[in-house]
């Protein structure tokens, strides 16, 4: 028979392994998420800045709770690294939490001379809007934290001057929303809050900018980058498609979903993206 503490260590188990394993990875991890070759020139990124670049972001995370890893971290680091100078636009986020993604956007953000604009209702999630279906009453202010705190920590482990927090609901703070967009991030949870952030910041996103998700491992949420009818009826085009659907872009978690699942190399920390100029549009019909 077993005591207590030993099924406590064999159920502990897979966790210690996991952290041992994202140990002796993270330099190799760091290498390969970085080495693109598109990665422009007057950034200066060396092997040993992008290494303290990959460092620092995970120490973030282990001091910071996030909703992604350190890894869908650096997914979006070398697509703003590989953007040009030249490219116009901010970087924006949607629903920051504490701002542990928002101290690593921040840091990123201070090598490629852009700004992040961080939006949040800082008071958790909002009331839920008829028709959504994974909104309900017992969300309402679930994920609340301080917009003070979140400060502090960006402060502490970022790089807060390239900051700009915006507090208010969705639907009140993007329509106001002014400058072009290289890149965007939304982790909003909810159906009509992930409706109100493309309707308002898309007009905004350059021809070439990115738009990183979190829900990807919801296939509603998913179905929107390729829903014709929302495409066609809010800016009168083909839907752009969805990079990373169902399991995420491939950043080393080895994660095959569906939502709820988990193995010894990590859950559902990963991202999907798509971009403005992408389609994800079905038009070969031979019969006609």
């Amino acid at each position: 028979m077993t005591g207590p503490m030993e099924r406590e260590e064999r159920k502990d188990f897979p966790a210690r392994l996991y952290r041992l394993y994202e140990r002796i990875t993270l330099p190799f991890t760091i290498y390969f998420l970085l080495a693109s070759d598109r990665i422009h020139d007057d950034y200066a990124m060396t092997t040993w800045r992008k290494m303290r670049l990959g460092y620092r972001m995970y120490r973030n995370t282990k001091k910071i709770w996030t909703g992604i890893s350190y890894r869908a971290h650096l997914a979006m680091a070398v697509k703003l690294l590989e953007l040009p100078p030249n490219f116009r636009g901010d970087v924006v986020e949607c629903g920051c939490y504490r701002g542990g993604t928002t101290a690593n956007l921040s840091l990123v953000c201070g090598i490629v001379d852009r700004h992040l604009y961080v939006y949040d209702s800082f008071e958790g999630l909002p009331d839920a809007v008829e028709g959504d279906e994974y909104a309900s009453a017992m969300g309402n202010r679930f994920l609340a934290a301080d917009i003070d705190q979140v400060k502090q920590h960006v402060a502490e482990h970022g790089d807060i001057g390239r900051c700009t927090f915006v507090k208010g609901w969705f639907k009140d703070t993007l329509p106001q929303h002014e400058s072009p967009i290289a890149m965007a991030f939304l982790d909003v949870d909810y159906q009509s809050s992930l409706n109100d952030c493309i309707i308002n910041l898309w007009p905004h996103l350059h021809d070439r900018g990115y738009v990183f998700i979190d829900e990807y491992v919801l296939s509603d949420f998913c179905a929107l980058f390729y829903s014709e009818r929302f495409w066609l009826e809010q800016f009168d085009r083909t839907p752009p498609g969805l990079f990373g659907g169902g399991s995420g872009v491939q950043v080393g978690h080895y994660w095959l979903g569906p939502f709820g699942g988990s193995s010894i190399t990590g859950g559902s920390k990963s991202i999907a993206y798509t971009r403005k100029h992408f389609s994800g549009h079905w038009n070969f019909f031979p019969e006609d």
